[in-house]
């Protein structure tokens, strides 16, 4: 079977979760391109109409996800074993995304969880408290007590929740998605430039495999 059968099912700004089927029936006809070692413009992955400065010249790898997105909390195995695996030189970003109105405190969680230094320990945890224990952590006291059990000061996560420098890297996302055109979640960008999807790619290592082709391809492809 091809690499390219289209299993995911993204999260977008219309519909929470919903098969892009439309998109996905070029993938069929595209897999034996991509089993010689080459995935499709237009197929597997899409050229940004205006490319975006990026502050890596190896390169950068974003991903815009929502903690309420299935598909993205599906893509995490795979994004994580790519992470150990990739080189040193090529930065990673995650970009909390707001595709509807319960995601903005998500991505207030994310941000204020960087500004204290525990993204990178909790991130997972945040993850599945809403994806295998169905929190919703719209409500600060609800989030505020997740915090305590994971062993965060709630008092000093909720000032941080609040605060300007939060506010701000939440809207600077909002910028960021917009000028990746994105529609939905999950969705991996690449050196400013390209942007692919396990739905668009036919899986979620499918996807991987793509941005590591794309990151061949150097900053000026």
């Amino acid at each position: 079977m091809s690499p390219f059968n289209s299993e995911s099912k993204p999260c977008s700004r219309r519909h929470f979760c919903r098969v892009a089927s439309a998109a996905a029936l070029p993938f069929f006809a595209a897999g034996a391109a991509y089993a010689q070692g080459k995935p499709v413009e237009g197929q597997h992955y899409r050229r940004l109409r205006t490319p975006q400065n990026t502050g890596n010249e190896r390169g950068e790898v974003l991903e815009f996800f929502w903690y309420g997105c299935p598909a993205c909390y599906k893509l995490e195995p795979a994004l994580n074993q790519w992470l150990a695996r990739k080189p040193a030189d090529v930065s990673f970003k995650r970009v909390p995304s707001i595709i509807h109105a319960v995601s903005k405190s998500h991505q207030r969680i994310f941000y204020a969880l960087d500004a204290m230094g525990l993204e990178e320990r909790l991130h997972a945890q945040v993850f599945a408290a809403v994806q295998a224990d169905s929190a919703a952590l719209q409500e600060l006291p609800e989030i505020q007590a997740l915090m305590s059990k994971l062993g965060v000061d709630a008092a000093k996560f909720a000032q941080v929740y609040g605060s300007f420098s939060v506010q701000s890297r939440c809207q600077q996302a909002d910028r960021l998605i917009q000028a990746y055109e994105g529609t939905g979640v999950p969705m991996l960008a690449v050196n400013g430039r390209f942007v692919t999807t396990p739905a668009m790619a036919g899986g979620d290592k499918a996807a991987l495999t793509v941005v590591d082709y794309l990151l061949g391809l150097g900053k000026k492809a």
